[in-house]
């Protein structure tokens, strides 16, 4: 009983204080695709010690003596079937809502907006134009029809670099599916009752991924026009169904200034000890099991 104590322990501290402490880490920044894995495998790890603590306890509950270690049990389980529960709940439910409102937004975006064709990448390809004067730019991710939206108001504002790095960072979520990503992370860290858990993760993800799609907009048109074009569209809205270019542009336009030219070291220390808060529930799983 004391190895499934331990597990839950481990968990509530990975889905709770854990996250404070890393968020501190400002250098995840400069590995932003690493540091997603990292904030995953905490969760990952969690969820992992929660169902090993289930096994545990449901394994020595024949030998159970004594009130006492018997509520223990019943409260364990008690906590470990809610944590499932809500797992499978919210994964169930932000999958299909997220796929529900994309689909309706793609309908609308479909009936009013203008289909125009843009040389990227070597070929022409295709974004949706709305008539609207405010800048604005997101993208509709999904398995066959993706969408790449910007206003009339974003074309007439921005240059051609400035346009073609903000279709290159919308382009980047599409190919990513950054919002399977975001979505699945969303229900492994709502698997966790609110008084436990921090939200420090799912915000740090969000503001990741869209670095990462900065990443990949630098490496085809360069860091000054897309920092121009964040800067252009700072203040925007986003729809709540889509991904946008736009979000955290203070800590973004920061970041491209400092970005370090030989990251591939933080980046492989990122992934080993993303890797070992993985292993780290089995371990003790193996040793106490």
């Amino acid at each position: 009983m004391t190895t499934a104590l331990v597990l839950v322990v481990l968990a509530v501290v990975l889905a709770g204080p854990g996250p404070l402490w890393v968020a501190r880490w400002r250098w995840l920044h400069q590995v932003p695709r690493s540091a997603v894995a990292l904030w995953q495998a905490g969760a990952v790890a969690a969820l992992v010690a929660v169902i090993g603590a289930g096994v545990v306890v449901l394994r020595q509950l024949p030998l159970v003596h004594g009130p006492g270690w018997w509520i223990v049990a019943l409260l364990l389980l008690v906590f470990i079937g809610h944590v499932v529960a809500r797992l499978v709940w919210f994964g169930l439910r932000e999958l299909r809502r997220s796929g529900v409102r994309r689909r309706q937004h793609r309908e609308l975006v479909d009936l009013v907006a203008r289909a125009e064709r843009h040389p990227a990448g070597g070929r022409e390809r295709t974004h949706w134009v709305l008539a609207h004067d405010e800048p604005v730019a997101y993208c509709l991710p999904g398995l066959w029809h993706s969408r790449v939206v910007v206003s009339r108001g974003t074309v007439e504002t921005l240059d051609a670099d400035e346009f073609d790095a903000v279709l290159a960072h919308e382009r980047a979520h599409l190919r990513a599916r950054h919002d399977i990503v975001l979505d699945t992370f969303g229900a492994l860290h709502r698997a966790f009752p609110v008084l436990i858990r921090s939200e420090l993760p799912l915000s740090e993800s969000r503001l990741l991924v869209e670095m990462i799609a900065d990443d990949d907009a630098v490496r085809q048109v360069g860091r000054l026009p897309l920092a121009r074009a964040l800067t252009e569209l700072a203040g925007t809205r986003t729809p709540s169904a889509a991904l946008g270019a736009v979000p955290m542009v203070l800590e973004r336009i920061t970041r491209l200034g400092r970005l370090h030219p030989r990251r591939g070291l933080l980046s492989a220390l990122t992934c080993l000890l993303a890797a070992g808060l993985v292993a780290l529930p089995v371990v003790i799983l193996a040793i106490g099991g």
